[in-house]
Parts: structure tokens; sequence; C-alpha cells
């Protein structure tokens, strides 16, 4: 029998650094250069009337994790009954990725990969996806929530 081992906490700086240039290797075949925007450690590109957002992160030791996400109603009610109830049933239906509410009331959509082994068709599938909820579903989250 396999054992299973625990993740043991810490940044692994060297393959935080490959990760992120391969990453960016990745979305320059996917993109012309005038359809990203990098700002500090996090590329984005527009999709329709959604933003997606593309960042690779510190996750253990051993690997690092490619955060894709968007943004998509700010100001949601937290207290709101129906917006808990109403994420979890999208959550319910996405092939891969979250709803989730952030700490400053906005709701957003993501999907974490890990890094030290991702290929272009894991990365492609999770900004494809992001995307298009993003697309659905920013300016119907905005008017229900906002």
């Amino acid at each position: 029998m396999h054992k299973f081992t625990a993740l043991k906490d810490g940044v692994n700086e060297p393959l935080l650094a490959e990760v992120r240039k391969h990453v960016a290797e990745m979305l320059k075949d996917f993109f012309d250069p005038e359809d990203l925007t990098v700002v500090d450690d996090i590329t984005a590109f527009s999709f329709g009337s959604a933003t997606v957002q593309i960042q690779v992160v510190p996750w253990h030791t051993e690997d690092v994790l490619v955060r894709v996400f968007s943004y998509l109603a700010e100001n949601a009610d937290p207290t709101s009954g129906e917006l808990g109830e109403k994420l979890l049933r999208l959550n319910a239906t996405a092939p891969m990725g979250a709803f989730s509410l952030v700490f400053d009331r906005t709701i957003m959509f993501s999907c974490a990969l890990p890094g030290s082994h991702l290929d272009p068709n894991e990365l492609l599938g999770a900004m494809q996806t992001v995307a298009a909820y993003a697309d659905q579903y920013d300016d119907l989250l905005q008017e229900m929530f906002s």
C-alpha cells in the first residue's frame, strides 16, 4: 500500500520562477502580445465583458499553483440568504472551478491548477472555462447581488 504524504508548508522560489516563465511562454502561444496585460505577477486578458487573470502563487515546498480567475460582481451582500444558495447551485454545474465570495464582498469564479507539471491543454482548459463562465455570469450576478 502506498502511503499518503502530507504537504509541507514553504515556498519553492526556484519552482515559482520556473513555472511563471513556463506560463508566460504558453500565454505567448495562445495570445498576441497586445491581447495581454501584465501588472506585477498577474497577466490578464479580456473575453467578452469579462477580464480573466492568471497568477502563479506559492502552494507548498514541492509545487506551486496556477490560479485562473475573474471577478464577477462587487459589493455582494453576504447576509442575503439566496446568495450562498445560488452560488452553490452554480458550483454544482461547473465542470471545473468554483464561484466564491472573497473577503471584500466580491464574487469571483476561479480554477487552481498544480504548476510543476502543467501542460498547455490544462492551462487552456482552465482559461476557457473561467472566460466562458465569467462572460456568461458577470452581468447577471452584478444585477442580482450588487
